[in-house]
């Protein structure tokens, strides 16, 4: 049922037979479409009780629409004595910056953003493109914004998500970090699954860290996303091994994945010289996502490089 709607979200309440409402948050490839919300099919597997907020566009769910919804779902929120706030990315930046508009007695948030504001995270250019001066006006977590207890889930080489962790949990009261290592910014899709999910939300009522800890481990070790992750981080310092991954799992890595690698070894080789080999693999990651800008501009880059290699060699040797 639909119950609240404006030009920024929706609001979609689910009746279940949980014994607490469960407030999900998309992340920012899902739209509102007037009839889903994020982690619907969940829910619906489970029978649980819910009231799902989407947003129109990746907006960061301002807090003037954030407002006007929770006080359009009063009655809702009355009804349920237990909520509990759940999200990904966008979402779990929400599922903490609302957690006392919410009066909440646990968040759940997946790779959340501190904020996007780009004075405030000078570091963490991905979403700047979506700031809006108007729209998120002091939008970055504070600590006043803290109610009940939240968990944070994050993977540690991912260098920026994890400074977004540290600085929430030094901000916020009773945020408990949770390491979910070599899942990148899809945490979350370590923890896909009904009972799975069922557990990790049990756990964080229960306040069982040990239990989520072991979660944790377990469901990173069997993470989709856990090869591609650890060919991308040994890049950096393990070239052969990070090759060695590739040729073994290259094969079942998403497009976006296959891109990805091939795009971060690509530079790679630049830096260490190999320019010919570099081309070879910008050439084969742009197969993947031909309209990818950053992926032309860095061949424009490489190829003005070569160009000029290729001049002083014949000017060397005339």
């Amino acid at each position: 049922m639909l119950v609240f709607s404006d030009e920024n979200l929706e609001v979609i309440h689910r009746s279940g037979s949980s014994p607490y409402l469960l407030v999900t948050f998309n992340e920012m490839e899902m739209k509102a479409n007037g009839s889903r919300f994020w982690g619907q099919r969940f829910c619906e597997k489970a029978d649980i009780s819910a009231l799902g907020f989407i947003s129109r566009r990746p907006n960061w769910f301002p807090a003037a629409s954030v407002v006007k919804a929770v006080e359009a779902a009063a009655p809702i929120l009355r009804a349920a004595p237990e909520r509990i706030l759940y999200g990904h990315s966008q979402g779990g930046y929400a599922a903490l910056r609302y957690r006392r508009r919410f009066n909440a007695a646990v968040a759940i948030a997946f790779c959340p953003q501190i904020s996007i504001d780009p004075k405030a995270v000078p570091f963490d250019g991905r979403f700047a493109r979506h700031f809006s001066p108007d729209l998120h006006a002091n939008m970055g977590i504070a600590p006043d914004h803290a109610a009940g207890r939240a968990y944070l889930f994050f993977d540690p080489f991912h260098a920026v998500d994890h400074q977004h962790a540290v600085r929430i949990a030094t901000l916020q009261a009773r945020t408990h970090l949770v390491p979910v290592h070599m899942t990148g910014h899809g945490t979350v899709r370590a923890f896909t699954g009904t009972a799975r999910a069922l557990s990790l939300i049990e756990a964080c009522r229960e306040d069982d860290l040990p239990g989520l800890r072991a979660l944790a481990r377990a469901a990173r070790v069997m993470a989709p996303m856990r090869p591609y992750q650890i060919a991308v981080t040994a890049i950096a310092r393990h070239r052969a091994w990070a090759d060695q991954f590739h040729a073994r799992f290259g094969s079942a890595f998403s497009p976006v994945e296959r891109a990805n690698f091939l795009y971060h070894r690509a530079n790679r080789h630049i830096r260490d010289g190999e320019l010919a080999t570099a081309r070879t693999m910008l050439v084969d990651a742009m197969t993947y996502q031909p309209e990818n800008p950053s992926f032309a501009r860095r061949m424009a880059e490489l190829d003005g490089r070569i160009a000029r290699r290729l001049g002083a060699d014949e000017a060397a040797h005339s």
